[in-house]
């Protein structure tokens, strides 16, 4: 399962600010997550934004050869697009980016 998914278990600990400064978990658990998999997490996801972020990332990771990011991007990417079966498939707009635009 890829890592950009959340149950609303983990979410509800980010989310909890009251103990978020005095709780080296939640300190911990807000180092360790993304902006993108916050937003995915939360209860009506947004899959376009998602997917602009989810590029973003890839792009990021993509210019500093970071594959094992841009591997869990793809896997995010893959489980967007089957959840969200009747919209552009993010995987062709990554794929993309592997070949020049035509003139």
């Amino acid at each position: 399962m890829s890592p950009y998914l959340l149950t609303a278990t983990a979410l509800a600990g980010l989310s909890d600010a009251d103990h978020a400064s005095v709780s080296e978990l939640a300190t911990r658990r807000r180092a360790s997550i993304t902006v993108t998999q916050a937003q995915q997490a939360a209860v009506a996801v947004d899959t376009d934004r998602l997917g602009r972020n989810l590029l973003t990332e890839f792009r990021a990771a993509w210019s500093t050869g970071d594959r094992n990011q841009m591997t869990a991007i793809m896997l995010a990417a893959i489980d967007l697009d089957q959840s969200t079966p009747g919209s552009p498939r993010l995987m062709d707009e990554i794929r993309g980016m592997n070949y020049p635009a035509a003139a």
